[in-house]
């Protein structure tokens, strides 16, 4: 079994401590960065949205969301951009963009020093309900945009 980052059991121990039984994690093997995949996902408008958070050796952490699954068309592509480019300048810590299958994703980064990992559950759990809110406010827009 691979070995968990600093932070990566730093928000495993909060959630255990919380009783949160809401994710599944996978730690990667043979990742120099240690990474672990924490799954579960976040509901918003009656819809389940796919949500991960990403721990690793690095001074980063994400929490990523796949807000529309392999959703981009040539018709529908430069609205939607244009619109995750107006979300993008409004909300700073935000950054909506199609991946290489054409979901549309939001990232959130989040800069997680080790010496502050026991702090990792309330800051991402901090960060879940800004994203949440960002979330219910705009989602029927970009759902719109898309179809």
């Amino acid at each position: 079994m691979a070995e968990m980052a600093t932070k990566a059991r730093a928000f495993q121990d909060f959630l255990d401590a919380k009783e949160i039984k809401a994710f599944v994690s996978e730690t990667i093997e043979n990742d120099p960065e240690q990474t672990t995949v924490f799954r579960s996902h976040v509901e918003v408008d009656g819809q389940q949205l796919p949500l991960l958070v990403l721990l690793d050796r690095s001074i980063f952490s994400m929490i990523r969301v796949q807000v529309s699954p392999k959703c981009k068309t040539e018709e529908n592509e430069l609205a939607v951009l244009k619109l995750a480019n107006d979300l993008n300048l409004k909300y700073k810590p935000f950054k909506l963009y199609f991946d290489g299958e054409g979901s549309l994703i939001l990232d959130i980064c989040m800069i997680t020093p080790d010496e502050k990992a026991e702090e990792i559950g309330d800051m991402v759990y901090g960060m879940f309900n800004v994203m949440i809110t960002f979330l219910n406010e705009n989602y029927r827009t970009m759902m719109k945009t898309i179809w």
